[in-house]
């Protein structure tokens, strides 16, 4: 059995060795674990401006997407308590997410306006570079504009988005979604070790011009 826990802490309010003895209390429970500290004030600040419409992303190794500011909110509102102080921060801060609907509706513009501007940026760059025997260049790009995407169908379906591992293969399963997504971006990079940039592109052409068809209808019943 293979769990993932969250470990929120007040800085300051805790010692390194008060630190490590929560942590290694989590390590004698009898089951795989893995486990995170997490300074809570940023992830309040986190929340708060994702209810504002303000979408971040934090760069750091392992993380070639980078951390998006959203994948705080989406801890808090998939996590499970297990437990928290008299206070009940993490209860609060779910209630927030909560207070509108399921999924904050200024979040979710935002996300759409942020990412499809991303998402269009780096296929600009990767397209020139591709089309220069630039394939490793424009791989990167692509990557970069399908984790854009995947935010972009994440946030048209009402649903909060953790990280970008797995995010195509969830992306996917959404019902607004571009037809067999996971499998065409598959195949774009297929076409790109096949040093095949021209057939790469007619693809992501689709893909793109499939991404803003579902944004404007999404936009379109908004309106109406």
């Amino acid at each position: 059995m293979e769990s993932a826990i969250l470990l929120y802490y007040v800085a300051g309010e805790l010692s390194d060795q008060e630190l490590e003895r929560v942590v290694r209390r989590v390590d004698d429970i009898e089951v795989s674990i893995h486990y995170n500290l997490r300074e809570i004030d940023p992830v309040v600040h986190a929340i708060a401006d994702c209810l504002d419409g303000k979408i971040t992303i934090k760069h750091e190794s392992g993380h070639p997407f980078g951390i998006v500011n959203s994948s705080y909110a989406a801890e808090i509102h998939y996590g499970r308590i297990l437990w928290e102080t008299p206070d009940r921060p993490i209860t609060a801060m779910k209630k927030k997410l909560s207070a509108q609907e399921a999924y904050p509706e200024k979040l979710r513009q935002a996300t759409i306006a942020y990412f499809m501007k991303e998402a269009a940026l780096s296929l600009d760059n990767g397209h020139s570079s591709a089309m220069q025997g630039g394939i490793h260049y424009a791989s990167g790009s692509f990557f970069q504009a399908v984790s854009s995407w995947v935010q972009v169908i994440h946030a048209l379906n009402g649903k909060f988005l953790l990280s970008e591992k797995g995010g195509v293969k969830h992306a996917n399963q959404l019902p607004i979604t571009p037809k067999q997504f996971r499998v065409r971006v598959n195949q774009v990079y297929r076409y790109f070790a096949a040093n095949n940039p021209k057939l790469a592109y007619c693809e992501i052409d689709m893909l793109e011009s499939e991404m803003n068809v579902l944004v404007g209808s999404f936009a379109e019943a908004m309106e109406g």
